[in-house]
């Protein structure tokens, strides 16, 4: 009787809880967002997680607009901006128009090894449009087609949003 409740507990919590991360969430920072904001089609739960995430957001913006005096700003800052990666799935953008001018370079080991692939990096952004912090958020699975494509990013200017972050994509192509 015991192992038909464990076995009747696991198939409640794998139909509840294994069909991935909410829209728009991620856990371990590999899952990418279904892209749709609409609440009506959320679960509880998932509009607990979004509105978390809008809390967190706004919270950076406010931090952000405040000058910072004081060593326990910045470590709440940073507390937020943790909080945000955890929780948050970042926007996914185009390569801004400064990507045409300084592409990723292709690594020469890649090149001969044909290595190929897309590097999603996630940006935090100043409020000039500059990268002030950067980091993989899905792997090539290349190290060093992804050490290239940070390399690049952080030459790049965005339209400035600062304090939120964005993911963009790097791609590698042997055929262009």
């Amino acid at each position: 009787m015991r192992r038909l409740t464990l076995l009747a507990l696991l198939a409640v919590s794998t139909t509840c809880l294994g069909q991935g991360s909410p829209a728009g969430y991620i856990q371990d920072g590999n899952t990418s967002p279904a892209g749709s904001s609409d609440t009506t089609k959320m679960t509880p739960e998932q509009q607990r997680q979004q509105f978390r995430c809008e809390q967190t957001r706004e919270q950076i913006q406010e931090q952000l607009k405040r000058k910072v005096t004081e060593p326990s700003d910045e470590a709440n800052l940073k507390s937020l901006r943790e909080s945000e990666r955890i929780t948050c799935i970042p926007p996914l953008v185009s390569p801004p128009p400064s990507a045409a001018t300084q592409p990723a370079k292709y690594p020469p080991k890649a090149v001969r090894e044909h290595h190929q692939g897309v590097v999603i990096v996630r940006v935090e952004l100043a409020a000039d449009g500059s990268v002030t912090d950067d980091s993989i958020s899905q792997s090539s699975g290349f190290p060093e087609l992804d050490r290239s494509a940070l390399e690049a990013v952080r030459g790049w200017r965005f339209d400035p949003h600062p304090g939120l972050s964005q993911r963009v994509p790097v791609h590698f192509n042997l055929a262009n």
